[in-house]
């Protein structure tokens, strides 16, 4: 990445470079080189948006723990004799051990399809675009200093 005369990087991320004139987003690669993809100087940034918390964190492992659970219920339900002559309480741990399960098979498709958890902020353009930076966490470390670095540069925070 060539940086402009008088430039000097102030905030250094994987995915977003600050400047003291321009913020630049790309990629860092395996070899530790950026590769630019946008960049805009802070004149040209209408507002910024922050959202920290996006996305859901995992519940593959209590999923498979509710699917354990519901089967045991279920199989000591036909391996005591004594419940084959009460419906009615064979219905009961019936029902006991089906709750766990149905609820233990619908987290863990949930969990394999959700959205990740990730931070992101949104650069509004005085052109109408927007350039987009994520990040991997919830609360990302550098993300809250990018965040600090654009409001000390004097962009605005978005009011949407």
């Amino acid at each position: 990445m060539k940086l402009l005369d008088n430039e000097n990087i102030i905030v250094d991320t994987e995915i977003c470079k600050i400047t003291n004139l321009r913020v630049i987003t790309g990629k860092t690669t395996k070899n530790n080189t950026f590769k630019q993809k946008k960049s805009a100087y802070f004149d040209d940034i209408n507002s910024y948006e922050t959202i920290m918390n996006n996305g859901e964190k995992s519940r593959i492992k209590e999923g498979l723990k509710y699917i354990f659970a519901g089967l045991v219920i279920l199989v000591l339900i036909s391996l005591i004799p004594f419940l084959n002559n009460h419906q009615t309480l064979q219905s009961i741990f019936f029902l006991i051990g089906i709750v766990p399960l149905i609820y233990g098979a619908y987290l863990v498709p949930k969990s394999i399809f959700r959205l990740k958890e990730h931070s992101t902020i949104f650069l509004w353009l005085q052109n109408g675009k927007c350039i987009i930076v994520s990040f991997s966490k919830f609360d990302d470390p550098s993300a809250k200093k990018i965040q600090s670095q654009l409001f000390e540069s004097g962009v605005r925070l978005s009011t949407k």
